[in-house]
């Protein structure tokens, strides 16, 4: 009988362990932008740095005494998030339905699932000491397009990151994740506030992705992998712009927004599994 018990409890377990690593991997990913947004801060004063870039938050952790142990947590965390992203896809517990809006949301956790599962891999290297500055997406092109076809299997899937680029700006203009949160937890003079973070977080994370999409596709139309930029790339070359330091400082602004609202999210968004989980 004890046994039985334990099988029936199985499940639930499973959901909530899931539920609680997600819950994590928003207070991980609320950390990363927030640093992307000072490092891109610093660099837009002319400060020597980090580049204002994800896989460069990590490294410097790793420099910390407590490096190592933030950085475990961080694998963990973003492996959950992968787990529940493609739970996401199996179970649509969110029921966004089968039609092109919900083909585009899979798609939107497809992508989601596999960059948080790189920089969940580039922690599990750096603690393994393999520290590797080169830019994998600028190999991954050269390596691509030496084959037959190559160009427009890159182009595909620069038109699929514009795809997704396009759902976060509608996320953040639409208000659909800001609505979804539960706001009880919040004082009411903070969810004004809350709303803000999520427009010109997801607007600005929408242009970033939008614009690395762009160069991904003219590094495959040109053929020529130097094109293609990461997000540290991106937020650098805008010094060249007229007003380029500006424009540096807002893109660190709405990192920051986007920073606040994974906090919130991690706080109390609804995570759902195969079952209706409140927050």
């Amino acid at each position: 009988m004890e046994a039985i018990a334990q099988t029936k409890t199985s499940p639930r377990t499973w959901e909530q362990t899931v539920a609680s690593l997600t819950r994590l991997s928003y207070l991980t990913k609320g950390i990363l932008y927030g640093c992307v947004a000072l490092f891109a801060i610093q660099f837009a004063l002319g400060q020597r740095g980090p580049d204002p870039g994800r896989k460069a938050v990590l490294q410097e952790f790793i420099k910390t005494d407590v490096g190592a142990f933030v950085l475990v947590l961080m694998a963990l965390s973003l492996a959950g998030h992968t787990v529940w992203r493609m739970t996401e896809i199996y179970f649509d517990p969110y029921k966004k339905g089968k039609g092109v809006l919900g083909w585009i949301y899979r798609l939107n956790y497809f992508l989601s699932g596999l960059t948080y599962t790189s920089l969940g891999i580039t922690a599990v290297k750096l603690l393994m000491g393999h520290a590797d500055d080169q830019n994998q997406k600028q190999l991954w092109v050269s390596k691509v397009l030496m084959v037959k076809g190559g160009d427009w299997l890159i182009i595909l899937v620069g038109v699929f990151l514009m795809l997704w680029a396009g759902l976060q700006m509608y996320k953040g203009i639409s208000g659909t994740v800001y609505k979804s949160l539960n706001k009880e937890a919040f004082p009411t003079w903070l969810h004004g506030f809350l709303w803000v973070c999520n427009l010109v977080g997801f607007l600005t994370v929408g242009g970033i992705l939008a614009s690395t999409s762009w160069y991904l596709i003219k590094g495959a139309w040109k053929e020529n992998p130097h094109w293609v930029m990461n997000m540290d790339d991106l937020i650098k070359s805008l010094q060249a712009f007229p007003g380029g330091q500006w424009i540096q400082m807002a893109t660190a602004i709405g990192l920051t927004c986007m920073a606040l609202f994974m906090l919130a999210m991690a706080r109390c968004f609804p995570i759902k599994t195969t079952s209706s989980q409140a927050c």
